[in-house]
């Protein structure tokens, strides 16, 4: 009981919390949205300069009936992971959330009324499988992150959720853990729901992730190229799943969102042809990474969790801001870490902007 009160809190600190943003987002040190110098190099001229083409389109547009998108999404996978996947294995559409939302109708589609996680997991799935009356039960007491993070696998088939990374930290899950994950997928025959909305963004310039070690015919496997590029206003993501399933989730997918915009089919194409590229998001991720050094080597911030991944990192902010709003660990199903929040780093580069300019071009008096 005390499990299912927490979260019921967890889903009304958000309703507050966007309240508190509207009256000011300035100071939202926690913000998902953000800004950084790579947003004109990765959109290109044919994207700022968006312009329909000749005939104009009049009819709904669905990513599943664009071959070109699902094969390049196949191609990056094969070129990053090594896996051979067809366009049975993705389904695609405007952005991660309505895939999450998705999938949990899927899950009640299927008769499930019970699903295991390892924390943390995003809110969104926390909110519908609750509503749904699905139970979800960890299987850890610690989150994935964490040393000690035991991970208390069921003996038996069924489905498990985990995020990987873990965004709001910035931390992949170890390879161990993703490697004993695997060896029970393949011994019980489960499902594997990844969470891999921050994927793609490694700041030590990698480029393969560690759950493609996953069975892909008993792997979901969220990917954003919108977060992985840090532009969100345009909306893609898609969700790599195995093949058996593919026309019934698809059916129920596209019964929820209808068709996509155009902007965001041509995103799409962009955005894969970005990831697939030699530079990458490697300049963004250098971006994020210096700034975290900078940051913390002026003390603006101090953390015991060293993130290695995505725009956020969980820190303890040395500086108050006027009418901060900030998410802490209540949000992340945390303990033990008092002070701490939810930092975005393009957001920070931005408030602290005089500290970290200061750094980068520091004085020649003297």
């Amino acid at each position: 009981m005390a499990r299912n009160a927490d979260l019921t809190q967890l889903i009304e600190k958000h309703r507050a919390l966007d309240a508190a943003v509207k009256s000011n987002r300035e100071h939202f040190l926690s913000d998902w949205n953000g800004d950084h110098p790579f947003v004109e190099q990765y959109l290109g001229p044919e994207l700022l300069n968006f312009k329909l083409g000749k005939p104009l389109p009049s009819g709904y547009i669905y990513f599943d009936d664009e071959p070109d998108v699902l094969d390049a999404a196949c191609a990056l996978h094969l070129k990053l992971d090594r896996l051979e996947l067809s366009r049975r294995n993705v389904a695609a559409g405007p952005g991660s959330s309505s895939l999450l939302v998705a999938f949990s109708l899927w899950l009640l589609q299927q008769g499930h009324d019970e699903v295991y996680y390892v924390p943390p997991l995003y809110y969104t799935f926390h909110y519908f499988l609750r509503l749904l009356g699905i139970r979800l039960r960890p299987v850890s007491g610690k989150q994935a992150f964490e040393p000690g993070a035991a991970l208390n696998l069921p003996r038996r088939r069924t489905v498990l959720l985990l995020c990987d990374p873990v965004w709001y930290a910035g931390k992949r899950v170890a390879a161990e853990k993703v490697l004993a994950i695997a060896e029970w997928q393949r011994r019980t025959g489960s499902l594997v729901f990844i969470d891999g909305s921050f994927q793609y963004m490694q700041w030590d310039g990698g480029r393969g992730e560690q759950t493609a070690a996953l069975d892909p015919e008993l792997t979901f496997r969220l990917v954003s190229p919108t977060k992985a590029l840090a532009i969100p206003f345009f909306r893609f993501a898609y969700l790599l799943h195995p093949s058996q399933f593919h026309d019934d989730f698809l059916f129920l997918y596209e019964s929820i969102v209808g068709g996509a915009n155009v902007s965001d089919l041509a995103f799409a194409r962009r955005s894969l042809e970005v990831l697939a590229s030699a530079e990458s998001n490697r300049g963004l991720t250098a971006l994020l990474s210096g700034t975290y050094d900078q940051l913390s080597r002026k003390e603006f911030i101090r953390t015991n969790i060293a993130p290695e991944c995505g725009y956020f990192v969980f820190a303890v902010p040395t500086v108050e801001l006027p009418g901060q709003v900030v998410m802490d660990q209540d949000y992340f199903e945390l303990k033990n870490y008092p002070g701490y929040v939810r930092i975005n780093l393009m957001v920070a580069r931005r408030v602290f902007s005089e500290a970290v300019r200061a750094d980068e071009h520091p004085s020649t008096d003297g």
